[in-house]
């Protein structure tokens, strides 16, 4: 299991360390525009941004894997820890653990944003069903009675 300098899979960790930290920061971001510190009109680039280091990660990741591949090993994380150990320069493995630390940071930003993403569409949907007419007596008055909305004739126009 020899492979030379270009056909090590280790060629673009690097890249995708710099790439899953470009990642960690825009999902930073995302956060704080979905927590409301920021212009909501800005989340469409930010996702956009997002998007495209995405892919670029996994072009990255393919072609690593490829590389793998070639060499007789499985094409995944499982077969670049088996290279690591067994052929991985003390560099090579800090990187791969970088990468794989920085990785879990970028999975539980992206699970935070979309706990948020999910209590905003929530708020939004109470909004539009209050604006609908759907509130189903669920508002209070000062008296702290439910108010209950009746759709019905007004018994006097005056």
């Amino acid at each position: 299991m020899t492979s030379t300098t270009s056909h090590r899979p280790t060629q673009s960790l690097k890249q995708e360390k710099l790439a899953t930290s470009r990642l960690i920061d825009v999902l930073k971001q995302e956060q704080e525009l979905l927590i409301g510190n920021g212009e909501a009109d800005e989340i469409p680039a930010v996702i956009s941004e997002k998007a495209n280091i995405v892919a670029e990660m996994a072009s990255l990741a393919d072609s690593r894997h490829q590389i793998l591949e070639t060499l007789g090993l499985p094409p995944n994380e499982d077969g670049m820890q088996f290279w690591i150990t067994q052929c991985g320069s003390d560099e090579d493995k800090q990187t791969w653990d970088d990468l794989f630390s920085l990785a879990q940071s970028a999975r539980e930003l992206n699970r935070l944003n979309g706990i948020l993403v999910g209590r905003q569409m929530a708020i939004n949907q109470g909004a539009m069903n209050v604006l609908q007419g759907k509130s189903n007596g669920t508002f209070y008055g000062p008296d702290g009675q439910s108010k209950i909305r009746n759709n019905g004739r007004p018994l006097a126009i005056g």
